[in-house]
C-alpha cells in the first residue's frame, strides 16, 4: 500500500468496528431484528462504499489529475481486483470504472459488477485542497460469495479533498488529512429486491503523533477522527439518514466524534458516541469501554456499549470489538 494512500485505507476501520463485534455469551438482551437488520445493512452499505474511495484514490494516485495517460489510451491497466479503467475521456477528467462480476475480490470474499463514473469536478489535482471528485453508481452490485448477499447502488457521491494532501507536513505532524464526503438519494437495492434511500454527510481526519507527545503510546502513530456533517430537523452532527429496506424513517447522529489510532487498531475505537434513530426510537452506540460498560481506563478499549429505550423498557448490551 502506498504511503499516501493510507489515510483511505484507515478510513475502512469504520466498518470493522460492527461487523467485527461479537454478543457476550449468556446475555439475554437481544436487539428487535428489524433494528439488527437495519445495522447489517448500514455496514454493508458503509463498508462497500468505503471500499470504492479507497480503490478510486488508490488508481487515481498513479494518474494525477487525470494527467498521465493521453486521451487515446483507451482502456488503463488497473491494480484493482476485477476492474478495468475506460479512459476514452480523460480529456474531459473522466474515467469509468468497468466491474467484470466474476472475479472474486477478497476481505471479504465477494464480486463486483456494474460501473463508476469518476469526474474531477472541482481543482486541477486531486491531490490539491479542496479539489472535488463525483462519483456515478450505475447499477455497481456488490455480492458475497459466502452467502450469496447483495447490495446495489446507483445514484451520485462527492468527494472533497479539504487540506489537500500534504505528505511531508502530515508526518511532520504539521498537517492534517481531511475529506468530505456527501451521499443524496443514493437508492440502494438487496438481494431480495428490498429497496432503500440513503443520504450522507460525513468529515473524516487524520493526523501523525510523534511519540514523544503522549506518554500512554510509546510508538508514534495515527489518530482518526469521524463526524456527521450536517443538520437536520434541528439534529446537528447528523452522518445519514433515508429510509430504510422495511420503509422506516432513520438518521443517525455523533453525541461526539469516533476516534481510533493505529496503535490500539483502527477499528478498536477509543472515544466517541453516535445514536441510530429507527422508527422514532433511539440506540445509542458508546465506543471504547470497558467489559462493564464503562469508559476505559487504559489507552486501548474492550468494547463499546449499545443502549436503547423501547416501548417503556430500557436496556443496554455491551459488545467487544
Amino acid at each position: 500500500m502506498k504511503t499516501k494512500n493510507l489515510a483511505w485505507t484507515i478510513a475502512l476501520g469504520l466498518v470493522v468496528l460492527f461487523t467485527s463485534c461479537k454478543k457476550e455469551k449468556n446475555d439475554p438482551v437481544q436487539l428487535d431484528s428489524k433494528v439488527s437488520q437495519f445495522n447489517s445493512d448500514a455496514n454493508y452499505y458503509k463498508s462497500e462504499s468505503d471500499q470504492v474511495d479507497n480503490d478510486i484514490n488508490n488508481s487515481l494516485s498513479e494518474i494525477p489529475a487525470f494527467g498521465r495517460v493521453s486521451s487515446a489510451a483507451s482502456i488503463l491497466s488497473s491494480p484493482l481486483c476485477g476492474v478495468t479503467i475506460d479512459s476514452s475521456q480523460i480529456a474531459n477528467k473522466i474515467l469509468y470504472y468497468n466491474f467484470d462480476g466474476v472475479t472474486p475480490c477478497f476481505s471479504p470474499s465477494r464480486t463486483r459488477s456494474g460501473q463508476i463514473k469518476v469526474e474531477l469536478t472541482g481543482g486541477n489535482s486531486w491531490s490539491d485542497a479542496g479539489s472535488e471528485l463525483t462519483l456515478t453508481y450505475i447499477n455497481f452490485k456488490v455480492t458475497r460469495l459466502s452467502n450469496n448477499k447483495s447490495i446495489m447502488f446507483n445514484g451520485v457521491k462527492t468527494l472533497k479533498n479539504i487540506n489537500g494532501n500534504d505528505w511531508l507536513g502530515f508526518f511532520a505532524s504539521n498537517a492534517t488529512l481531511k475529506y468530505q464526503a456527501r451521499a443524496l438519494n443514493l437508492a440502494v437495492v438487496f438481494d431480495n429486491n428490498q429497496s432503500a434511500t440513503w443520504n450522507g454527510a460525513r468529515i473524516t481526519e487524520w493526523s501523525f503523533v510523534q511519540s514523544s507527545t503522549n506518554p500512554n503510546i510509546p510508538y508514534s502513530h495515527i489518530v482518526f477522527t469521524s463526524r456527521g456533517d450536517t443538520t437536520l430537523n434541528g439534529q446537528s452532527n447528523v452522518d445519514s439518514w433515508g429510509v430504510n429496506r422495511f420503509g422506516d424513517a432513520f438518521t443517525t447522529h455523533y453525541n461526539s466524534p469516533l476516534n481510533s489510532n493505529t496503535y490500539c487498531g483502527l477499528w478498536r475505537f477509543t472515544s466517541g458516541e453516535l445514536v441510530h434513530n429507527v422508527n422514532a426510537n433511539n440506540f445509542t452506540l458508546t465506543l471504547g469501554v470497558d467489559p462493564g460498560g464503562n469508559p476505559t481506563p487504559y489507552t486501548c478499549a474492550y468494547g463499546y456499549k449499545v443502549s436503547w429505550f423501547v416501548n417503556g423498557n430500557s436496556n443496554e448490551l455491551v459488545l467487544s470489538y
